[in-house]
């Protein structure tokens, strides 16, 4: 084969590589499409709790009650998206929550006086941390099982308890994350099997149980009204639909994930402006920051394939001239 000819195959491999370059990265950046109706999520375990990133047009489900911190990403579709994990572990993870681009994860089930909440900041399918950020919180009256974790728009963390004394337990507006937080008391709650909770993009929080939706006024967090789920359902979770007005509970008996309407009326008043998250300062030079070391895989691994073939090609050319 001629020089020339082999210079214009080798050129020809390197645009083809550029253009997939491009083309992935569109594609990457790309939001996924909306889905008009309730999805299906069929072989799945029943989910632990269930959580929307409203600003990505994904939820994420929690999965896994012990062993290394993991959650999965879910798109409008239902089609799953990828997995972020952690190298922390944990014991009894029963609740999920998403608010303004941090994910917590509540490992919060079975009877204890002090529970932990982990805090993941841009949580982002296919990676993994070294560790999340943990937050311990000690109940100012003995032993609760817990399987509701809310975050509110000044995010702030509630643990919705069950069984005998359930009710709504509040941390501190700003707590440690190197010793325990007391938690406080601030209501009682409509049914003693809470199982889930979520707190809407408009303030209202919405709590369920195996059978019922419960809307509750932000402020006082009293009733303001209930509906049927109306489906036997394997989950116990539910979360804010990406359609707003509407909740999703999960899974029927085929794995449906069902959306409903949120119980009562909307709010006529427009939600107040909330406080943006504070993000805190970078790290010293030299100083590693544990919560933003990333293993990446997927699209961000097959890109930078390509960009060292790419580059590869290039050397070659150059050689061959």
């Amino acid at each position: 084969m001629r020089l020339k000819a082999r210079n214009r195959i080798v050129t020809g491999a390197l645009l083809l590589l550029v253009l997939l370059v491009v083309f992935g990265a569109l594609l990457s950046g790309a939001p996924p499409a909306r889905a008009a109706e309730a999805f299906t999520l069929e072989g799945r375990a029943a989910p632990l709790g269930m959580a929307t990133d409203h600003a990505r047009d994904r939820y994420w489900v929690l999965e896994r009650a012990s062993g290394r911190l993991q959650i999965t990403a879910i798109g409008a579709d239902g089609m799953v998206q990828g997995r972020m994990s952690s190298r922390d572990t944990v014991s009894s993870a029963q609740g999920l929550a998403f608010w303004d681009g941090e994910a917590w994860v509540g490992d919060i089930g079975g009877r204890r006086e002090q529970v932990v909440v982990l805090r993941i900041t841009e949580p982002w399918p296919g990676t993994e941390i070294r560790n999340a950020v943990p937050y311990a919180l000690t109940y100012p009256d003995g032993r609760h099982d817990a399987a509701a974790l809310l975050v509110d728009g000044d995010h702030r963390l509630h643990v919705v308890t069950r069984g005998e004394g359930a009710g709504v337990y509040r941390a501190p507006a700003d707590p440690s994350s190197s010793g325990p937080n007391a938690l406080e008391r601030v209501a009682d709650v409509p049914s003693a099997e809470i199982t889930d909770g979520v707190v809407l993009q408009d303030g209202r929080w919405v709590l369920r149980d195996a059978t019922t939706l419960y809307t509750l006024d932000p402020a006082s967090l009293a009733v303001v009204d209930e509906s049927a789920i109306g489906v036997e359902e394997r989950g116990r979770s539910v979360t804010e639909s990406l359609t707003l007005g509407s909740v999703l509970t999960a899974l029927g008996p085929a794995g449906e994930v069902t959306s409903t309407a949120v119980p009562g009326p909307t709010p006529s008043a427009s939600p107040t402006a909330r406080p943006v998250r504070t993000v805190a300062p970078p790290a010293e030079a030299g100083t590693p920051d544990p919560t933003r070391t990333f293993e990446q895989t997927g699209t961000t691994t097959a890109m930078t394939a390509a960009l060292v073939l790419a580059g590869l090609a290039a050397v070659v050319v150059l050689f061959r001239r």
